[in-house]
């Protein structure tokens, strides 16, 4: 059985809703922490979501070749500087760029279409996605599942975070301020 909210979302986020899937997986994931969610289907929805927004990308990239890029709809997205980086990483290393275009959020559309229009071969793709997406479902509603399940642990863990943060921001800025000083002078 697969939820088909859930995939639904992540169809949604493929065609351009500003929902990142690692939220999703991750709510999906405190879900799974409170019983409302069984394990098995948050993971296999998550897979079968991704793989399919995943392929509609790919293949719209593939069908239409780099035409793609001057569509209306997409020409936000498209940029014509995140077409070329894509397009050279993708010559470049298209199997590994393919994978590591899983986990990159801001340029995942760029970079699955792009992979089809470059004509990347499309069990190339469909492995190594999969094989990514397993990955990064498995991760992120794990994280969830170990939010939900202690929360209090996670909120005391995000406050040493922000403690720490603050406190490399504030001694890059005491650097800069020195090093800004010394070269005056």
């Amino acid at each position: 059985m697969v939820d088909y909210s859930l995939m639904g979302i992540f169809l949604a986020c493929a065609l351009g809703i500003p929902v990142p899937e690692e939220i999703t997986l991750l709510s999906a994931g405190i879900l799974v922490s409170t019983k409302q969610l069984q394990p098995g289907l948050a993971i296999i929805s998550g897979i079968s979501g991704i793989l399919m927004s995943d392929s509609i990308l790919y293949f719209l990239g593939r069908r239409l070749g780099p035409r793609v890029f001057r569509w209306y709809f997409f020409r936000n997205v498209f940029t014509v500087s995140r077409v070329k980086w894509a397009e050279y990483h993708i010559r470049r290393n298209g199997t590994l760029f393919c994978f590591l275009g899983r986990f990159l959020p801001g340029l995942r559309v760029v970079i699955f279409t792009t992979t089809g229009a470059l004509g990347i071969k499309p069990n190339i793709f469909l492995i190594i996605d999969a094989l990514a997406a397993v990955i990064s479902v498995l991760l992120w509603i794990s994280i969830g599942n170990w939010m939900g399940s202690n929360f209090l642990d996670a909120a005391l863990h995000a406050q040493e975070i922000k403690v720490g943060l603050i406190c490399i921001a504030l001694l890059l800025f005491v650097i800069g301020m020195t090093r800004q000083l010394i070269t005056r002078s």
